[in-house]
């Protein structure tokens, strides 16, 4: 499975690094990718809960878009 997002608020690697440092430890997450060039990001997994992702998301105060 796959989950892809838009996000406002990404500006740099350290930024791109936190998505991914706090993606990868939640259940089910296999792999992420996160790009502060266009704010994409990407997450593999298995029973991926898309509302606890884009909260995690939003808790480090980046915003969810689509």
């Amino acid at each position: 499975m796959e989950i892809k997002f838009v996000t406002e608020g990404m500006a740099c690697s350290k930024c791109e690094a936190r998505v991914v440092e706090k993606l990868s430890s939640m259940a089910g997450v296999n792999a992420v990718t996160a790009k502060a060039a266009d704010g994409s990001v990407v997450v593999t997994g298995e029973n991926l809960d898309r509302d606890a992702l884009a909260q995690a998301i939003e808790d480090l105060g980046f915003d969810v878009i689509e």
